[in-house]
């Protein structure tokens, strides 16, 4: 791997960069929303799309992909943005572009797959049994998260340096669970693959961080394995995505059995998507508040200050936030207000069956199985392959 600095002190610079993300995910993602929303009133899906249930399964497949694949073309933009310019360790635009095509070609075949297997349930059984394959594929995205973290983007395997693994047995980790990945991108933080936390993803770029800060960082990823929160967030994701779909098909009135109809919900679940993102990052926070406190009694506060000040330099770096932006943007806080959590009485924030971690990205990620381009264009990830099945956290 290329040797980079450790992360740097925050500057004027990275808070305007991090700003700048910021407004590009709102602009990505409300341009989502409209067109969505545009589609749906004006009921465009059952106008550019076949009504009928007698359309051959090919040509009605085939239909929906294309016409959903004209999101991924016309948000390409902003990925070059996201992925180009507005990042801090830039590469060529065709190596991007190489990377790109891959992570958005594998998006494009869950795709493929989500919508054949909607239509042919739907046809042979009925919209029950399509909302049982939607429950299904959301648990087969979930369950495969990790092989598809590194699918969607180049991941090689590294063997496990010396320093992480002291840490890791020093924060009560079996080294057999944990895969060392590279990758260029410094946003990408690993973390639990699977409904049940089977094997942790660790960058090897961690390496170059002190013993302590490695330490707190694993102790962290224990506690989030061992108190269930992290199949708390994945089982969180799943029921609030199926209850989405439940709606749409409820209010939308859409036919599952036609092309139009899986246009019609892919909109509609753009909208809950957007939901999602609104209100699923309160429940993130509270769940990495308290992870950090219980971390903090087991390693000390202050190494685990320590690597709540590194690691979050190489995520947005930026130490504080206005509340507003915080609440309605942000599922993992800012810095300054995750130090300051570290010292409220450890007895009053246990991490309890209400602390789902990460759930508001992982709703993201599963939303590839609701046919909606939001998972790829929020602030933490667009134009970022690396990031798109295990977008950056704590």
């Amino acid at each position: 791997m290329t040797s980079l600095p450790l992360p740097h002190r925050s500057t004027t610079r990275t808070l305007r960069y991090a700003r700048a993300r910021l407004y590009l995910g709102i602009s990505g993602v409300g341009t989502a929303v409209v067109v969505a929303t545009t589609m749906l009133a004006f009921d465009i899906p059952s106008r550019i799309l076949s009504t009928s249930a007698q359309q051959p399964l090919v040509v009605a497949v085939t239909s929906a992909w294309l016409t959903l694949l004209v999101s991924t073309v016309a948000f390409m933009c902003f990925d070059v943005i996201g992925g180009v310019m507005l990042v801090r360790h830039r590469v060529t635009v065709g190596a991007w572009y190489m990377g790109w095509m891959r992570g958005a070609s594998v998006q494009a075949l869950v795709w493929l797959v989500t919508i054949a297997a909607l239509l042919s349930a739907a046809r042979l059984f009925g919209p029950i049994d399509a909302f049982g394959v939607f429950f299904v594929m959301q648990f087969v995205l979930a369950a495969t998260r990790g092989v598809m973290t590194r699918i969607v983007a180049p991941m090689p395997e590294r063997i496990m340096p010396d320093v992480l693994r002291s840490a890791a047995q020093r924060a009560g980790l079996d080294v057999k669970q944990i895969v060392i990945v590279d990758t260029l991108d410094e946003g990408f933080v690993g973390g639990w693959t699977g409904i049940r936390a089977r094997k942790l993803l660790v960058p090897l770029r961690w390496a170059q961080l002190p013993e302590s800060v490695l330490t707190a960082a694993l102790c962290r990823r224990r506690i989030i394995a061992d108190t269930g929160a992290h199949l708390r967030g994945v089982l969180g994701a799943i029921a609030f995505n199926c209850a989405g779909f439940a709606v749409v098909l409820f209010l939308s009135n859409a036919v599952l059995s036609t092309a139009a109809g899986i246009l019609t919900v892919a909109c509609a679940m753009t909208l809950w998507a957007f939901l999602g993102v609104l209100v699923l990052p309160t429940w993130s926070r509270a769940a990495v508040f308290a992870i950090d406190r219980v971390a903090a009694t087991r390693v000390g506060v202050e190494w685990m200050r320590e690597a709540v000040i590194l690691l979050d330099r190489w995520q947005d770096d930026e130490p504080w936030r206005p509340r507003v932006i915080e609440i309605i943007f942000h599922p993992v806080p800012a810095r300054f207000v995750r130090i300051e959590k570290l010292n409220a009485p450890i007895s009053n924030a246990p991490v309890n069956i209400f602390h789902a971690h990460h759930l508001a990205r992982h709703a993201l990620w599963l939303s590839w199985g609701s046919l909606t381009p939001i998972a790829r264009a929020v602030h933490c990830n667009v134009g970022r392959p690396a990031l798109w099945a295990m977008l950056p956290g704590d």
